[in-house]
């Protein structure tokens, strides 16, 4: 998988480890697919739009908060 769809799985596995929530309860809170949950946090398929809400609504976290944050570019008006 490419660069984001890793960060995503990784941003993903650490909010279900600070939450202390595993695979199997996000499963029962969301009714997705474990295998197809397996998958995306392995970063082996990518997440959809709306797997990832339903896991952060399951986390109690906003979607916005399992994407990887950009660089910040500074730029000077004259």
């Amino acid at each position: 998988m490419d660069f984001l769809d890793r960060h995503i799985a990784e941003r993903v596995a650490l909010a279900m480890s600070e939450a202390g929530i595993g695979l199997g309860q996000i499963v029962a809170r969301t009714g997705l697919n474990a295998t197809s949950l397996a998958a995306e946090l392995g970063a082996i398929a990518p997440f959809s739009v709306a797997d990832l809400v339903l896991v952060a609504c399951a986390l109690g976290r906003e979607p916005s908060e399992l994407l990887p944050i950009p660089a910040r570019v500074d730029s000077e008006v004259a």
